[in-house]
Order: structure tokens, then C-alpha cells, then sequence
């Protein structure tokens, strides 16, 4: 289990060290670091600084992120599966084909956000600030977008479906959000 500072994961990481799974990472502050591809499975990134880290293709399911900074961060790719990254903040972020199944987003800041084909399945995105963050063609099934600031989002061609959640009245078809199955 790793639980030092950035310098050492940095310098590890230098090395070709790519697994960081569980890791105490609490706070840590990796501001515009490189860590493509890098496992950080169950690590506790809790208040971590990530503001513009290159993070493509990185594994950070079962990950808490909660309260981090990831703004302009770059997950393209990235796995996020049932991480928790209740109130973080992920304005401007490129979330590109990245999945996020069962993700606990709470309370999170996408704005601006790119999550285009990123997979949400089962996500939980209430309260969450998304304005004028781009959902085009992403899985939004099963997703809990309930309490979501859903003002001037793009979710043309977003997929839903009968377990998605809304708030009453909320059109899906009259935003042009495509159902599925």
C-alpha cells in the first residue's frame, strides 16, 4: 500500500511504476501531472489537487475522489466505475469515452465539462452542476438526474432509459435525448 507524497509517485511513476491501487493519497497535490494509464484502484484521492493532470486512460474505479479538484483535468478513457466523487470539482474536464458506471457525482461541478460517449450508466449525478456540459451521445441509463442542473446542457443524442431519473416534468424527447432498450 503506498501512502507517500507526490514527489515519490512522481518519481515512481518516472520508473514505469504504473500500480498505485489503494494508495492513501488524501490531499495530495498533483497539480498538471502526467499519469496516463496510471492504476489507482481504491486509492483515497479525498481533497486531492488534480487541476489539469493528464489522467487518459487511468483506473480509478472503487476511487474516492470526494471534494477533489479535476478541473480541466484529462480522463479521457479513464475508468471511473463506482468511484465516489461526491462534490468534486470537474469544470471544464474531458471525460471522453470515460466510464462512470454507478459513480457516485453528487453535488459535483461538470460545467463545462466534455462527457461525450461516456458511459453513466447507474450514476448518481443529483444536484449536480452541469451547465453547458456536453453529454452527446453518453449512457445516461439507470442515472439518478434528479436535483441535476440540467440548464443549457447538451444532451442531444444522450441515451435514457425507463430507470432513468428525472424531475418531474422534465422532457427527455423534447431535448432530443435518444431511449434505449
Amino acid at each position: 500500500m503506498f501512502s507517500s507524497g507526490a514527489t515519490e509517485l512522481l518519481e515512481r511513476y518516472a520508473t514505469g511504476v504504473r500500480d498505485f491501487s489503494r494508495a492513501n493519497l488524501r490531499a495530495i497535490v498533483l497539480k498538471q501531472a502526467n499519469l496516463r494509464g496510471i492504476n489507482l484502484q481504491d486509492a483515497d484521492l479525498g481533497d486531492a489537487n488534480l487541476l489539469n493532470a493528464d489522467l487518459m486512460e487511468a483506473d480509478l474505479s472503487s476511487a474516492n475522489l470526494s471534494h477533489a479538484s479535476l478541473q480541466k483535468a484529462d480522463l479521457t478513457q479513464a475508468n471511473l466505475e463506482s468511484a465516489t466523487l461526491h462534490k468534486a470539482d470537474m469544470r471544464e474536464a474531458k471525460l471522453h469515452g470515460t466510464r462512470l458506471c454507478g459513480a457516485d457525482l453528487r453535488e459535483v461541478n461538470l460545467s463545462n465539462a466534455d462527457l461525450r460517449d461516456a458511459d453513466l450508466k447507474g450514476a448518481t449525478l443529483s444536484g449536480a452542476d452541469l451547465l453547458h456540459a456536453s453529454f452527446y451521445r453518453a449512457n445516461l441509463g439507470g442515472a439518478d438526474l434528479r436535483g441535476a442542473d440540467l440548464f443549457q446542457v447538451h444532451l442531444k443524442d444522450a441515451y435514457f432509459d425507463d430507470k432513468t431519473q428525472f424531475d418531474p416534468g422534465f422532457d427527455p424527447i423534447a431535448l432530443k435525448m435518444q431511449r434505449s432498450g
